[in-house]
């Protein structure tokens, strides 16, 4: 009868342990698929973002003219196409929104409205976020850290975009922005 006992409780023990480590591998598998769903959702949200930017000066608060897209080595801001309203009120399909480091946080603001407002607060994509470095390519193929599309609203035509996380290898991410509609026939574009 003790030799009965002692294998059942060895066995009951042997139990508990590859139950204790099936419930931590589960645990350890739904936290690596919410991060990788945090990851897929920054990629989705940008991606769309930028595949439906417009060549379009916009006005600041104060009335300047705000160029269609400007960008810094840590965030940027464009106007994009594509703007739904949520309340199906009425409301433009174009939107100034805008993508940057802010306490640690990767987030992207919007306006609400096109001209003579400022970018709001915004919401977060991305947590312990400690760095971010944005590079910009022309149509030339050339890489630069700033953009400005100036006079001639020129976009860029590709972004890079590297986030470094706490605890987490740099997370790089490329993106292709819409292609800037040919001029009418007959209209000289400026130089770049």
């Amino acid at each position: 009868m003790l030799v009965a006992l002692s294998i059942f409780a060895a066995i009951a023990a042997m139990g508990v342990g590859l139950l204790r480590s099936s419930v931590d591998t589960q645990d350890a598998v739904q936290g690596r698929l919410k991060a990788m769903g945090g990851i897929n959702r920054l990629r989705a949200v940008m991606a769309n973002d930028l595949a439906q930017a417009l060549p379009r000066a916009t006005r600041g608060p104060s009335g300047e003219e705000v160029p269609a897209f400007v960008g810094s080595a840590t965030g940027f801001a464009f106007v994009h196409g594509g703007a739904s309203a949520l309340d199906a009120g009425p409301r433009p399909a174009v939107e100034r929104v805008g993508y940057a480091l802010v306490g640690g946080e990767w987030r992207r603001a919007t306006q609400p409205m096109l001209d003579g407002t400022a970018l709001g607060d915004g919401d977060r994509l991305a947590g312990e976020v400690t760095g971010a470095a944005i590079r910009y390519r022309d149509e030339a193929g050339n890489w630069s850290e700033t953009w400005n599309s100036g006079l001639a609203d020129r976009l860029p035509r590709a972004l890079e975009l590297r986030l470094t996380r706490t605890g987490r290898a740099p997370l790089v991410l490329l993106f292709l922005t819409a292609p800037t509609p040919p001029p009418p026939p007959g209209v000289e574009v400026p130089a770049p």
